[in-house]
């Protein structure tokens, strides 16, 4: 019997939510996707492996970009985060530290599923 050394490798998703209501919506719709996920309260050595970060950026431990950077600096993943309220400012000091999407806290429930497909392909 010969097994094949091509496994699938799940899409690991990292969570970096706090508010325990937002992220269980977010990794709700997420699971139904099939994803790896992980609740995250600090950057870890391990996010080397995931393909998706999804970033709270009203939390303080967060939404800085310090954290943002360094989480960019160390990996190739793709970094989605998400404000209470999108200004100009903040958007363009988060995007200029390495997210790649920035939406509303209401947007990121309603269009993670689409986001991640789409982050992931």
């Amino acid at each position: 019997m010969v097994f094949s050394s091509k496994v699938k490798k799940m899409n690991k998703i990292a969570i970096f939510i706090k508010d325990f209501q937002k992220a269980a919506e977010i990794s709700e719709k997420l699971v139904n996707l099939d994803l790896e996920i992980k609740f995250f309260e600090s950057h870890n050595k391990d996010i080397v492996d995931y393909n998706l970060a999804v970033v709270d950026l009203n939390e303080a431990d967060f939404g800085n970009t310090k954290f943002v950077g360094e989480l960019r600096l160390n990996t190739k993943i793709f970094i989605i985060g998400y404000m209470s309220k999108i200004i100009k400012k903040s958007h363009d000091t988060f995007k200029s530290s390495g997210c790649d999407i920035i939406l509303s806290n209401r947007s990121i429930v309603k269009n993670i599923e689409s986001l991640a497909i789409r982050a992931l392909k």
